[in-house]
């Protein structure tokens, strides 16, 4: 842990100087390009930040009450809401130092960055109400991108009949149209309403499986598919590699690590012959870090140091045809010794190795392999 390092520490003091991220950049491009190459995204997406826990000492560390750790290092992520695969990440870095890193950090700016390798291919955008915005909603209908989200009340672009619940009846709705665009207003509580833009959607349907709620098709559409960044971050959270740290650069390399375990599983699971269907995954990460340990195993099996019992285990842990698996130690019950008599009462764990009885060390004797 100690040791672990990800650049050239003898030029990574420049490198500072034009990028915050330097320790991690490579290594972190190098993660995000892997997931790119070997997995298509589906037709709907979703986009929200995740908060990696740390406290230590970071220039770009984040406080956001509303998550479990409060301070960390945020990352947006871009994650396929139906898989669940996380396809594309940026680490917020605050204001980098002038250079090619100095981006803006607004969140029409990070949509577009996070989104520009798969413009122009029809998918559907879902985000919350710090992304979505009119102008957002029409510069991604230029690139073939549709987008659904809520809108924060305090747009200037709304209307005010569509911002408040008061004197409206509950479980009503208020569509607004234009053209390739669709405001929706819905009061699920009596004086609350909450308000939608989509690009996908072009009508008023009401979802008929709500019933009593009668809920706008857009709403249940945005409950289907927005979740998926908190998804990841559960199952991240449930079997975790994290460790105590307080370097920045590790907290993110075990965020890599947690992300490739969910991705690999899910990569494996959507093949079209899946070698062995898993239905937990504690099993498949087991069986994911004994895979990774094989070449390492093999590797030491052959140091001709190591004890010839400890060798012959490590050949057949990484070998694939090993047919003897590890024999169970027989607990050993202490027990009234079968020779001497009850008045005595002796107890002893010895045990006869022919009838398998319990015997003192009075009426046993010891004897070696050759002797026997």
């Amino acid at each position: 842990m100690r040791c672990v390092r990800f650049d050239d520490v003898r030029d990574r003091s420049s490198r500072r100087e034009v990028d915050k991220l330097a320790p991690i950049r490579n290594i972190f491009e190098m993660f995000v390009a892997n997931c790119q190459k070997v997995q298509t995204l589906g037709e709907y997406v979703t986009i929200d930040e995740k908060l990696e826990p740390f406290r230590g000492r970071c220039s770009f560390r984040q406080y956001m009450p509303n998550k479990p750790a409060k301070y960390g290092i945020k990352i947006f992520a871009l994650v396929d809401a139906r898989t669940f695969y996380t396809w594309n990440l940026e680490i917020y870095a605050g204001t980098q130092p002038a250079g090619p890193y100095n981006v803006e950090n607004g969140p029409d700016k990070i949509v577009k960055r996070l989104l520009e390798p798969i413009f122009n291919s029809g998918r559907n955008l879902t985000v919350d109400n710090w992304y979505t915005s009119y102008d957002l909603a029409k510069d991604l209908l230029k690139k073939k991108i549709t987008l659904v989200g809520t809108v924060r009340k305090n747009k200037r672009e709304l209307p005010k009949e569509f911002i408040s619940g008061k004197k409206r009846e509950q479980y009503s709705t208020l569509f607004g149209f234009q053209k390739n665009l669709t405001l929706v207003s819905y009061v699920p509580k009596k004086n609350k309403c909450v308000v939608l833009l989509s690009s996908m959607h072009n009508d008023g349907a009401i979802d008929a499986s709500a019933g009593e709620a009668k809920k706008p098709e857009i709403i249940t559409f945005y409950n289907l598919t927005k979740g998926a960044v908190d998804v990841v971050d559960e199952m991240s959270a449930t079997y975790s590699t994290a460790r105590i740290s307080k370097r920045w650069p590790m907290v993110i390399f075990f965020s890599m690590l947690n992300i490739a375990t969910v991705n690999s599983r899910i990569i494996l699971l959507s093949s079209n012959t899946p070698p062995v269907q898993y239905k937990k995954r504690s099993l498949f990460i087991k069986d994911l870090s004994l895979e990774l340990l094989k070449d390492h195993l093999q590797e030491r099996s052959m140091q001709a140091t190591l004890p010839r019992q400890l060798r012959n285990q490590l050949n057949c842990n990484h070998s694939e045809n090993c047919d003897t698996p590890p024999q169970k130690k027989q607990k050993i019950s202490r027990k009234r010794c079968h020779v001497c008599p009850s008045t005595k009462d002796r107890k002893s764990q010895m045990c006869c190795s022919a009838c398998k009885k319990n015997v003192c060390g009075e009426h046993s004797s010891v004897v070696c392999c050759k002797c026997l």
